[in-house]
């Protein structure tokens, strides 16, 4: 039975028991996050004996870490066991450098299932119907690289393949693509603010599977705000690696296609932590 935590006052996971004591050595999380699991009435910090009865071991630096918060007042249960969509207000703030290294440090990690998101992607996207599963392993690559980040889980090819929602990973990158160019042809600044806007919404589909497309594109646009400069020269460090790999005979960019993609999940998730 997985269990549920709370990150920057959203319920994330289910997580398995090994995961989450993962999560606790790696000081992903605290004692102090809240934490729930199906049949609980109420929240309480991961640190409680209802964990530890499970399994949940605090790491020695954290005991000295005393929860804040009482356990009977805390957010409700998530209704049928899965948790409620919160759309939060307000921005966070990312760096430039660490998004990237965090993306090559995934790559090197992940080499053989990067490059084969790119193959398989270029292949599909040149072949008319299958040019419609292209954003579906888009939003897949950024669900591997939240895994990595979070328990260090390697991705496997498999994992590009993944159809769990696979009309909101599908459809709506494609229809929120069409909107961007259609703002680009007929007025440039619609185009540039629609992009700013929905930039991030494939990597709040990876991070949050339980939002549909529309609150995803709102999250997105909650995320980037106060960050499209930052956003823009991101773009830019991300087209400089793809002439860098141009220059390196073409082969080097196996390496720094799917290092830019990458890069604008680690930025989503720096903003989204940041908030």
């Amino acid at each position: 039975m997985g269990l549920y935590l709370t990150s920057n006052q959203q319920q994330i996971g289910p997580y398995e028991i090994a995961q989450v004591n993962q999560m606790l050595v790696a000081q992903q999380i605290g004692v102090e996050t809240l934490a729930w699991q199906e049949g609980m009435p109420n929240w309480e910090p991961i640190s409680s004996p209802t964990f530890a009865a499970i399994g949940i071991q605090i790491p020695q630096q954290q005991k000295t870490t005393s929860p804040a918060q009482n356990p009977g007042a805390q957010t409700k249960s998530p209704q049928s066991g899965h948790p409620t969509s919160n759309i939060r207000s307000g921005g966070g703030s990312f760096t430039i450098g660490s998004a990237i290294g965090e993306a090559f440090s995934f790559f090197k990690a992940n080499p053989i299932g990067s490059i084969s998101w790119l193959v398989l992607s270029s292949v599909l996207s040149s072949t008319g119907i299958g040019a419609l599963l292209a954003p579906l392993l888009a939003v897949n690559f950024f669900t591997c690289a939240k895994r990595f980040q979070q328990n260090g889980t390697k991705m496997t090819i498999s994992d590009l393949f993944d159809f769990s929602n696979a009309i909101e990973k599908m459809f709506g990158p494609l229809v929120l693509g069409i909107i961007i160019a259609v703002g680009f042809a007929f007025f440039i600044i619609p185009g540039i603010i629609l992009s700013m806007w929905w930039t991030f919404s494939p990597c709040v589909l990876a991070d949050r599977p339980d939002l549909s497309f529309i609150e995803a594109i709102q999250e997105s646009r909650s995320v980037a705000k106060g960050n499209w400069i930052k956003l823009i020269i991101l773009f830019i460090a991300i087209g400089f690696l793809q002439i860098l790999g141009v220059i390196c005979l073409g082969v080097g960019l196996l390496v720094t296609i799917p290092v830019g993609h990458i890069a604008l999940y680690f930025a989503y998730d720096q903003c989204k932590n940041s908030r």
